[in-house]
């Protein structure tokens, strides 16, 4: 996700993209930070890019924030926008921008970690992704698109609904972290994770997948299992 940042303050711009850096490090979640000094700067840059969500401040000189992103929606309703102030007078005329939240100055990293992670809990769900790397290549693999996961010794396959797979060094536990709170991933046995979207049917102690895959179930946990899918069935239909 492209996330811009508009203060004309360098000290509170710098603060700021540290702590989102940290956040995106922490959730394993792919935010690329870009710098504006002024809102005319930025506005110049949505000629030729989009972002995902904008942290602007409200009190800059020439261009101040209000305006700034009217201009922003102009262009799009779509962004997620955060004020940035140290007052909190300016509330109805950015909630009526449409403003995601209002961060008061000065911020903290946990209020900052609150906001993403409440605007990646507001992402549909078809666009969330994690990003990997395969060898020297950086892959961006939606989650949509991942039917099952298995251990090879060190590694990973991350097996797709095109036929593809990826092999990464990655261990289940730091999968599942990165899958954040997204529940169409379940364990079902060591080293082995479905997602639930693509179950078929299961018989026995085993699961067949759309893919024509199969697994089997850990034995001791087959009722656990069984009953969380049928509840994630049932949530879902």
């Amino acid at each position: 996700m492209r996330v811009a940042v508009i203060d004309d303050e360098s000290i509170f711009r710098m603060q700021l993209k540290m702590m989102v850096e940290k956040v995106s490090a922490k959730r394993a979640l792919d935010l690329e930070v870009e710098e504006f000094e002024t809102g005319q700067s930025f506005v110049e840059a949505l000629t030729e890019r989009r972002f995902d969500i904008v942290f602007m401040d409200i009190f800059m000189p020439d261009m101040d924030g209000i305006e700034t992103a009217k201009k922003l929606r102009e262009l799009t309703e779509k962004t997620f926008l955060i004020f940035m102030t140290a007052s909190e007078g300016h509330y109805p005329d950015a909630f009526s921008l449409h403003a995601f939240d209002y961060v008061t100055k000065p911020f903290t990293l946990d209020r900052i970690d609150n906001v993403i992670s409440e605007i990646v809990d507001h992402t549909p769900i078809d666009a969330i992704f994690i990003k990997i790397t395969v060898g020297s290549v950086d892959e961006r693999i939606y989650l949509k698109n991942i039917v099952s996961v298995t251990t090879d010794g060190h590694y990973l396959e991350i097996h797709k609904d095109d036929g593809s797979s990826s092999r990464v060094r990655l261990t289940s536990g730091e999968f599942i972290s990165m899958t954040g709170s997204d529940r169409r991933f379940i364990m079902i046995n060591r080293g082995i994770i479905i997602n639930m979207d693509y179950i078929d049917r299961i018989e026995g102690g085993d699961v067949y997948l759309d893919d024509r895959s199969i697994y089997p179930m850990s034995a001791k946990k087959i009722a656990d299992i069984t009953q969380k899918i049928r509840d994630y069935q049932f949530s879902n239909n």
